[in-house]
């Protein structure tokens, strides 16, 4: 039995999202540098491990163009997409993939945090962040999750919370939308790049 069930997904309005996938911003410092290919053997920041978005999806990137298994020359985790840039900004790394969600609130409340820094383009898109509860939920508990959300998305009372937040919609979702994110590991690993 599974751990944890998929039930749904709120899609984003924010620069990258396309419905209920969104991409990353690939994001480095002032390096003069603005191709992915020219940051070979440099350092690279990620949230963490796990991540599809500060992780997965930078594998995913590199893995063609990596020798011998390796692109960077260093990989540190950071905690947080918002730690990731100050890694960038204080240089103690090179390159990082920002959640464009994550990326679209800090230029609305804290544009401090992307100063200095430049875009060097979009990663591929993919699902974003589900929502989950556990895999014993009860049918009756996951349809009340699934009204509960779709009342908060589509009433005018949650209108300023769903918009500050970017959130622009609600759909059900399952465990089988997320295959291509295994898939990006998998090809990754066929060419040699098992880990960044």
């Amino acid at each position: 039995m599974r751990q944890s069930l998929i039930y749904g997904l709120e899609p984003w309005k924010a620069s990258g999202c396309i419905r209920f996938a969104k991409s990353n911003r690939i994001n480095f410092n002032q390096s003069s540098d603005t191709r992915l290919g020219n940051f070979l053997g440099r350092r690279a920041v990620c949230n963490a491990e796990h991540s599809q978005s500060g992780y997965n999806v930078l594998r995913k990137m590199v893995a063609p163009l990596s020798r011998e298994g390796r692109f960077f020359s260093a990989v540190m985790f950071s905690g947080s997409h918002r730690q990731s840039l100050r890694e960038l900004q204080q240089e103690n790394a090179d390159i990082a993939a920002i959640d464009c969600v994550t990326y679209a609130l800090l230029q609305r409340h804290q544009p401090q945090a992307l100063a200095g820094l430049v875009a060097i383009g979009w990663s591929p898109a993919a699902p974003g962040l589900p929502l989950i509860t556990a895999g014993a939920t009860p049918a009756a508990t996951l349809n009340s999750l699934r009204e509960a959300l779709q009342q908060l998305v589509s009433d005018d009372r949650y209108r300023s919370l769903c918009d500050a937040l970017l959130i622009c919609g609600y759909s059900d979702m399952s465990r089988e939308a997320y295959a291509p994110l295994l898939a990006w590991r998998d090809e990754a690993a066929a060419l040699g790049v098992s880990q960044l």
